[in-house]
């Protein structure tokens, strides 16, 4: 049973009448204007010789005569919240540009395609931060050049990415190798705070953990594979009272 201010009726008010009508509107408008975003976006492109599945992507599609149903006014309206159903015209999606990117996230790094939003001026140029890096808007042909520049330098990225990765299963091999009884022995990432929080930033390491719960953090050179001890973590060590370690050291220095 629908609850009061909450139907679907066949004699609505005339107040229920206006809201259903704003709603159609203002959904017609937006769809409208949208569509015809995508068109002068596409248009823009296409003369200015960007391929489509290449530099962009349209995934903009719609679908005429949908009924749904909607629920329209309620507190901050001049009506009662009530439901209805309305016809209108379904849309989704938009136009996008295109850049390559690495991606590893099958465990196996590749080259893909990455969908960014962009936005057209007045003038008939680009801006993109996601590719430029700024919010300068661009004329087509720089745009364009943009895209293949950072193409270019993806590939370089994944030949880095690939000999970094390399270096770290080496580095992995070589320690279970020499710490046979460590419990695990993994790569992750280590946050680095700086004195200026917005400088910090990870870094990747190898952690061999054992036992006893102590553990050794190693550093691995990106470049050459050099492999070399980050942080010592000897739980013998944390559990001494501040008095055992002035005893031994007492009794080191003396």
């Amino acid at each position: 049973m629908k609850t009061e201010g909450q139907q679907l009726e066949m004699f609505l008010t005339v107040e229920q009448e206006q809201a259903i009508q704003e709603y159609l509107n203002n959904h017609d408008f937006h769809f409208r204007n949208h569509k015809s975003n995508v068109e002068v976006k596409h248009q823009v492109l296409v003369e200015n010789g960007f391929i489509e599945g290449v530099h962009f992507e349209n995934t903009f599609t719609f679908e005429e005569n949908v009924t749904k149903t909607v629920s329209l006014g309620g507190r901050w309206y001049n009506v009662e919240e009530f439901e209805t159903e309305v016809t209108i015209t379904k849309y989704q999606g938009d136009i996008f540009l295109l850049h390559d990117i690495v991606d590893g996230e099958d465990g196996t790094n590749k080259i893909i395609k990455k969908s960014v939003p962009f936005y057209l001026t007045s003038s008939g140029k680009i801006e993109c931060y996601s590719i430029t890096s700024s919010f300068r808007p661009l004329k087509p042909a720089t745009m364009l050049r943009k895209i293949a520049e950072l193409n270019e330098s993806t590939k370089e990225r994944l030949v880095i990415v690939n000999r970094k990765d390399n270096h770290f299963d080496n580095a992995i091999e070589k320690l279970e190798f020499e710490f046979p009884n460590s419990v695990s022995v993994e790569r992750s990432s280590e946050w680095v705070r700086t004195y200026n929080l917005k400088n910090s930033y990870t870094v990747d390491v190898v952690t061999v953990k054992l036992k006893d719960g102590s553990y050794i953090q190693y550093d691995v050179n990106s470049f050459s594979g050099d492999i070399s001890i980050r942080k010592v973590h000897d739980m013998s060590v944390e559990k001494l009272t501040l008095q055992d370690k002035a005893h031994n050291l007492k009794r080191r220095l003396g």
